[in-house]
């Protein structure tokens, strides 16, 4: 991760680290179940949670796993994640800050390595998913959970467009071909599929990630353009008084060869 890239990033979800534990998204047990559900443990793997933020995937995991390590470049978010989980009396996750670019492991050291909610902000996503793979034993299991653009390249520049104006740690939501193809072009054969979608408030997302109000009321204009012919692909509609949208989202299981 370029130094701009991740400096940015710090700064934003180290302001906005409580926000981001209190998202729905991120704590729905449902879409937690399922990701864990995909990855058919056996209760005796070593798995590397990347961009582990406030750790809701690393908890889902530890009952089900030998050891979770979870890794985060912003500091602000481990505290919190050390917190939960210590509530939880979870005595399997270690925590650590460090950069997905550049892990500090050896080749092969784990039977899955997960990113939930997080591949967005990777400004390289190849380098980023070379070193994820790299660090997965042959046979292991590399899980990524995103939120996803249309595959109309059109609707999906529209929405990245407003992303982008939201929050400046975001670099892509990309379409789901587009994560199974760079799993396949980091020598990952693509498995287990699964992801639904999620409501949002527009109001509350903007909240979560405090942009200027110029750009959040720019983000409101394009948001109710985009409810005729949905140019954005997110179903932008009022609801109750409320512009609400939904976001898909996509889980992607690669699997290492094991002749790598």
């Amino acid at each position: 991760m370029n130094t701009y890239s991740k400096k940015v990033a710090v700064e934003q979800f180290g302001r906005r680290s409580n926000a981001y534990a209190a998202c729905g998204t991120l704590m729905d047990q449902t879409d937690l179940d399922t990701v864990v559900g995909l990855l058919d443990l056996k209760g005796n793997e070593t798995v590397l949670d990347v961009a582990t933020g406030t750790g809701y995937l690393a908890m889902a995991l530890a009952p089900h796993v030998k050891r979770v390590i979870g890794i985060d470049i912003t500091p602000g978010m481990l505290e919190l994640a050390v917190q939960a989980e210590g509530e939880r009396d979870l005595d399997n996750i270690d925590n650590m800050v460090g950069d997905v670019e550049h892990l500090p492991f050896c080749d092969s050291g784990f039977d899955v390595v997960s990113a939930r909610f997080s591949f967005h902000h990777f400004p390289s996503p190849m380098v980023s998913l070379s070193e994820m793979a790299r660090v997965l034993k042959p046979g292991g299991r590399l899980v990524i959970e995103d939120m996803v653009a249309s595959e109309d390249l059109a609707k999906s520049e529209y929405q990245n467009i407003m992303e982008n104006l939201r929050d400046p740690s975001h670099i892509k939501h990309y379409r789901a071909s587009e994560l199974e193809r760079m799993l396949r072009g980091a020598g990952l054969e693509v498995g287990n599929r699964g992801g639904e979608g999620s409501v949002f408030d527009l109001e509350h997302w903007l909240e979560m990630a405090e942009p200027p109000e110029r750009d959040a009321e720019r983000i409101r204009e394009m948001m109710r353009a985009s409810m005729d012919g949905d140019l954005s692909g997110l179903n932008v509609r009022a609801e109750d008084g409320r512009v609400v949208f939904t976001y898909a989202t996509a889980i992607v299981v690669g699997i290492k060869h094991q002749s790598d």
